[in-house]
């Protein structure tokens, strides 16, 4: 199985089970710098083994983990002689939105092709809910400034139940869901 490992300038590592172009993956990450192919898992564990002196634990836990797992892109951060892997269920080929910033299971924040940019939060409960805004020229100005971790904490701020980001967002018409 051909994979894809891609580096981006934020602290986001991606593996792909499927593969692409530069173009494609410079197209869905905002902070995209590049992709190496890899023929196998084998041979990607073998790359991370000598990068990052892996011990063989940590080779064989990967290898596992990847090929066990039926999902098709995963999160790596790399440690001082460690990775970890994170299974991602964002399916990241299928959007024609270009990803800036994101947690797993908790906010998503994206550009769109036409220059807006859009911030999704996760609020769970039962009901699975999720709140979502587009930012306004001010917090996309901020966010220029400050880097993602403004992103971030306009995330946290829309999971706040009486959020002042979101009702401004409501009563400027920014509101999406």
């Amino acid at each position: 199985m051909p994979l894809d490992l891609v580096y981006t300038k934020s602290d986001k590592w991606i593996l792909s089970k499927i593969t692409a172009d530069y173009k494609t993956w410079q197209d869905k990450f905002y902070y995209y710098t590049t992709h190496l192919n890899f023929t196998d898992v084998e041979d990607l564990v073998l790359f991370l083994k000598d990068d990052f002196k892996l011990s063989d634990k940590n080779k064989t836990d990967i290898y596992n983990y990847v090929t066990n797992s039926t999902k098709d892109f995963f999160e790596l951060t790399a440690l001082t002689n460690s990775i970890t892997i994170t299974e991602l269920q964002l399916q990241l080929l299928q959007s024609k939105e270009t990803l800036i910033d994101w947690e797993d299971w908790s906010f998503i924040f994206r550009k769109t092709t036409n220059n807006d940019y859009y911030l999704w939060v996760f609020l769970g409960g039962i009901a699975n809910q999720v709140r979502e805004i587009k930012l306004s020229a001010t917090q996309i100005k901020k966010w220029q400034e400050i880097g993602n971790t403004y992103s971030k904490e306009l995330a946290l701020e829309l999971k706040q139940k009486n959020s002042e980001t979101y009702k401004n967002a409501i009563n400027n018409n920014r509101r999406v869901l």
